[in-house]
Order: structure tokens, then C-alpha cells, then sequence
């Protein structure tokens, strides 16, 4: 991150919603990324939807826990795409979710989210391919129990190395130019019309 975009972002109010909203899911608000995960006030709930209402993001509630709740934002035809790809569809087979459609899929993510948060149960490794993770790369962290990466950046790599790094690079990118319009006095709903993510979406909640 440039001086500069650090400079914008420590002006921001960071406990404001929107602000949250933007440094965290900046790939998905600007068309770069499928999904991404939101974590906010539990009392952000009712704002959560309505900043999302009548987009292409739908919003699913993956868990409340400790005054926080934890969504997973994500675009759901892209979505859909990705997780029918071979390698993918194969690897969340093999969690569990054989034969099952978008909202089941997100329904049994939930609850095991939820029991990992709960102490009863591992981390569910197929949030990493919602969020648009290789196959490789989460079969590579499962493997080697999170060593021996080429390189941690969002997420720990395991193959395709230069890829990885320009995808990266394209994440950081779309984060510092969310900074500068949020800077600007814009609107995350402004920032996605800007990168054409309006139009009809089920209500926040809604697979």
C-alpha cells in the first residue's frame, strides 16, 4: 500500500460500517473477486441487507458469535460457475457436499462454521473454495497443515506460484482504489455501480 492510500485510509472512520465493508471486501466491490467474507457488529445486521439489496452480491450470515456476525458476500452465478468446475466439484465432494445445490451447500458450510466456532469441530477448509481459493491450494494447506507454502498472500500457495501473485497484486490494487473513492466521499453502493454489480439480487440472507 502506497504512503499515499495510507494516508486516506487512516482518515476514514474505520468503525463505520461502510468503511468496514469496503477494506474488507474490496476484490468483490469492484468485480475482481466472487465472494468474500464480511465481519461486523451483530447490530449491523438490518444495514448489512440493505446495503446489498437490489445488487448482484447476495449476503449469507455464516455465523454470530461474541458480538460479531460473519457473512459470506458472494456473486452468485460466478459462484455457482466456480464451484462446478472439475477440480473444485471434486474437491467439495469429497467434503461432503456431493449432488448438493448453492443453498445447501451454504446451509451445511454454516452449521459446520458455526460448530468450529463453537469449539466442537475443525475448520471447514471448503469456505476456501467459496471464496474463490485453487483447488490445489487448499488441498496443498490441508495436506501440509498450513507449512511449507511457496508464498502466504490472501490465502497460502501451494502451486502456480505466478498467478497467485497476480491475483494478488489485482486484490491490492482494487483495494487501494476503493480507498481513494471511499476517500472521495463515495458511497460502497456508488463504488459497485461504478463496476456494474447492480441489478436483481434475492434479499440479503437468500441463497
Amino acid at each position: 500500500m502506497s504512503k499515499e492510500t495510507l494516508e486516506l485510509m487512516l482518515c476514514l472512520d474505520r468503525k463505520e460500517m461502510e468503511t468496514q465493508t469496503a477494506l474488507q471486501c474490496a476484490p468483490l466491490l469492484t468485480g475482481v473477486k466472487i465472494s468474500n467474507l464480511l465481519t461486523v457488529d451483530q447490530s449491523c445486521h438490518i444495514q448489512t441487507a440493505r446495503l446489498f439489496s437490489r445488487t448482484s452480491v447476495s449476503c449469507f450470515l455464516l455465523c454470530e458469535s461474541n458480538g460479531k456476525a460473519v457473512y459470506l458476500l458472494y456473486r452468485k452465478e460466478q459462484l455457482k460457475e466456480y464451484l462446478a468446475t472439475g477440480p473444485v466439484r471434486e474437491l467439495m465432494e469429497r467434503f461432503g457436499y456431493e449432488g448438493m445445490k448453492l443453498g445447501e451447500i451454504l446451509s451445511l458450510v454454516g452449521t459446520r462454521y458455526r460448530e468450529h466456532m463453537e469449539g466442537c469441530k475443525t475448520f471447514p477448509h471448503e469456505i476456501g473454495l467459496l471464496l474463490g481459493y485453487p483447488a490445489e491450494d487448499v488441498k496443498g494447506f490441508i495436506e501440509n497443515q498450513g507449512r511449507k507454502s511457496l508464498y502466504s498472500g490472501y490465502w497460502k500457495v501451494y502451486s502456480n506460484l505466478e498467478e497467485c501473485q497476480r491475483i494478488f497484486a489485482s486484490y491490492d490494487h482494487a483495494r487501494e482504489k476503493v480507498i481513494h473513492l471511499m476517500a472521495k466521499g463515495m458511497t460502497v453502493r456508488t463504488i459497485m455501480e461504478m463496476h456494474h454489480l447492480y441489478g436483481y439480487c434475492p434479499a440479503a440472507g437468500a441463497f
